[in-house]
């Protein structure tokens, strides 16, 4: 049935989430209420409006960035006051018209949608997107107006926009057009699985389109259940009460708001299967141990699919924090369905001790798209491999190592070398004509780009680059990275060159400048150039004035207290923060600080490499939970955080590349990564954490 025929249980469970349905919004609040526009905010004081303070800024540069920053704030009169002074700048100008739009889209309600004011901001989004519809400006108010219609179920007008949606790289416009859809009574459930049944948290727009699925009878008490376990995995309080009330509409909400809060005291008593789950997976995200315990006394409350499903949490919670017994909480969830993130965290408690059978156990559990990523197809064939007593079971490893080897990444590389083949460099591709490089700087979008780069908008500027590679060519993508090369933007160059399908040019991919400046730097160090190289490729992408959200400076992105630890240490006397923006004193600080941490992690480039990212005291406590020696693959696995996992595989995969790049004839990455061996948990702390 449409979701307007609500039941009056689906009603209450809205009302408490405070979600939208069948022409009611229930309980939705916006930090935009308050600073619709400059002219409602007027018409509220009328003659008495005290007159804002006109702040001076030095440029209209100055005054352009501080409208941005006023947008970004949700501050109305403050990017009015700096748009007067931003002048009109011919490149970048129509951003301050976007940004007022942005800010009286999201401050609409739907009682606005038959008001003047309301008609007033969808007429200047329409002529917006009418006029600037194929830009990223254009296609980014597209889809700030389709929220805003979202928010206020205007589907009439809604589908009218949204086929036009160039980017479609968020979820939130997607779950309004599904909405669109089930309230003209469309199937729409089995396109919203994919949407919805994920481990997170799903915002507004998503959850709208769930408790109506729900309403609708679209969405079953299986599937329902199952988003629970999901919201449980995602571990967020706010996500779990909205499933909870979905999936089980009479729990008690002080029990379930105890469940949530403090889980081990609903377990003391006599809690319901629901809350027994709740408690026992919210428990289980700080305290897995104690979990495992529990389930001892309360486990018997369940049913066996339940049973397994908390076990997994156990296990995948307890692996996060490397427990050492994530690997028998792993054996005992053997039946669970969980989600393909959880079963990645199963199959690293696996790998941790080689038990090549409850590898592919788990893994062979994922979803068809979990398995074909690179890194459990290259793992799944490794435990076949491991058990090939049989010659099926060897065949079908060299197909999955064949069917991602030749590629760019670590995992390939990996199934490259298992397969007994070396790691070359593919050919080299023509260098693009002036012909070609033509288009490439006639391109609107990159002088956009370019203009914000010299503005020190590196996001917008990145934004704007990327929206123009969308649809090209190889050979389009390798003149725009030459483009780049040209105009000095040696990151966008890495990225437009990394597009390319079949057509490669890996100097583009692993550019390698300042060469006459760091190779001597880091062989004075003892330290190979091709891994530094890897390193700075992720670290800052070759930009030299880089700077990180946390304040780490320069091409390897040097914090300002290791930087001071590092002048002491090397005898530079007079040292102040500033200089580590210094190309050379970046490298020779950053070399001097890699050769250190290799050296006090038993000379480990897969340690030394985690130890960069993270810090050195990390890397030592992670092998300090080994019980073996590991493969330095299986320890770059290992490794907890998600930043410094994927980090370490970069930075090893490109040390690679660049050694090819630098003559090596056949760089093995096993080889490089070597064995990681047990170690204490805590060691002396011989250098700071942090980079």
């Amino acid at each position: 049935m449409p979701p307007s025929f609500i039941p009056g249980r689906l009603l209450r469970i809205a009302s408490i989430l405070g979600l939208a349905l069948g022409g009611s919004l229930l309980g939705q609040s916006s930090a935009w209420a308050a600073s619709a526009s400059p002219q409602t905010s007027a018409a509220a004081c009328g003659k008495n409006c005290p007159k804002p303070a006109r702040p001076g800024f030095a440029s209209t540069d100055d005054a352009f960035i501080a409208a941005r920053n006023a947008a970004g704030r949700s501050d109305a009169a403050g990017l009015e006051q700096a748009a007067s002074q931003a002048g009109n700048d011919p490149l970048v100008g129509v951003y301050l018209d976007y940004w007022r739009l942005k800010l009286r889209l999201a401050a609409l309600r739907r009682t606005d949608s038959d008001t003047p004011v309301g008609t007033s901001t969808d007429d200047q989004a329409r002529d917006f997107v009418a006029r600037h519809g194929q830009t990223i400006v254009g296609d980014l108010a597209r889809r700030d107006w389709l929220l805003s219609l979202g928010r206020r179920q205007m589907w009439a007008t809604y589908d009218q926009v949204y086929p036009d949606w160039i980017l479609r790289d968020e979820t939130a416009p997607r779950c309004y057009a599904l909405q669109s859809r089930l309230s003209r009574g469309e199937p729409v459930m089995a396109e919203a699985r994919e949407l919805i049944m994920q481990p997170r948290e799903l915002g507004d727009a998503c959850n709208d389109l769930l408790v109506a699925l729900a309403a609708s009878g679209q969405a079953s008490g299986a599937e329902l259940w199952q988003r629970l376990e999901l919201s449980l995995e995602a571990g967020n309080a706010g996500t779990v009460r909205r499933a909870a009330m979905l999936a089980a509409p009479n729990l008690d909400n002080r029990q379930l708001e105890a469940a949530l809060s403090r889980p081990a005291t609903v377990l003391d008593g006599a809690a319901s299967r629901e809350l027994t789950v709740i408690g026992l997976v919210l428990l289980s995200r700080n305290d897995p141990g104690g979990t495992a315990d529990k389930m001892s006394s309360v486990g018997s409350r369940l049913k066996p699919a339940d049973r397994a499903f908390v076990w997994s949490q156990i296990a995948a919670n307890g692996m996060r924090k490397l427990a050492p017994e994530s690997l028998a909480w792993t054996r005992e969830a053997r039946t669970a369905r969980p989600s393909d993130e959880t079963l990645g965290w199963m199959t690293r408690a696996a790998l941790r001790s080689t038990d090549w059978p409850t590898v592919r156990s788990c893994i062979e559990r994922m979803s068809e798209a979990g398995r074909s990523e690179t890194v459990w197809t290259y793992w799944l064939a490794r435990a076949l491999q491991a058990q090939g007593d049989k010659p099926e079971q060897r065949a079908l490893a060299r197909a999955l190592y064949a069917g991602i080897a030749g590629k760019t990444d670590f995992y390939s590389q990996l199934a490259t070398e298992e397969l007994g083949q070396k790691i070359t460099l593919p050919p080299k591709a023509a260098a693009p004509t002036a012909a070609e490089l033509a288009p490439a700087r006639a391109n609107p979008g990159f002088a956009r780009a370019a203009r914000f780069y010299e503005l020190g908008l590196r996001p917008e500027g990145n934004r704007e680059w990327n929206f123009q590679l969308r649809s090209m060519s190889d050979r389009q993508l390798l003149a725009s990275a030459e483009f780049a090369r040209q105009r000095g933007f040696l990151d966008r160059m890495v990225n437009s060159s990394d597009r390319t399908r079949t057509e490669l040019d890996f100097e583009q991919r692993y550019p390698s400048p300042f060469a006459e400046r760091l190779q001597p730097i880091a062989r004075d160090q003892g330290i190979d150039p091709a891994w530094v190289y890897g390193l700075i490729r992720q670290e800052s992408r070759f930009i030299t004035d880089a700077r990180s959200s946390v304040g780490a400076s320069g091409l390897m992105q040097i914090m300002p207290t290791t930087a001071t630890w590092i002048a002491r240490k090397m005898g530079v006397r007079d040292f102040t923060p500033s200089q580590i923006n210094d190309l050379d004193t970046n490298l020779q600080f950053g070399t001097f600080y890699l050769k250190t941490i290799f050296e006090d992690l038993d000379r480990s480039a897969a340690l030394a490499s985690a130890g960069y990212n993270a810090g050195p005291g990390r890397p030592r406590a992670w092998r300090g939970t080994l019980t073996q020696p590991v493969e330095g693959a299986i320890f770059a696995e290992l490794v907890p955080f998600t930043e410094t996992r994927g980090y370490v595989k970069a930075v090893m995969s490109n040390t690679v590349w660049y050694a090819l790049l630098f003559g090596a004839e056949a760089p093995s990455l096993k080889a490089m990564l070597g064995q990681v061996q047990p170690g204490p948990a805590v060691a002396a702390k011989a250098t700071p954490d942090g980079n």
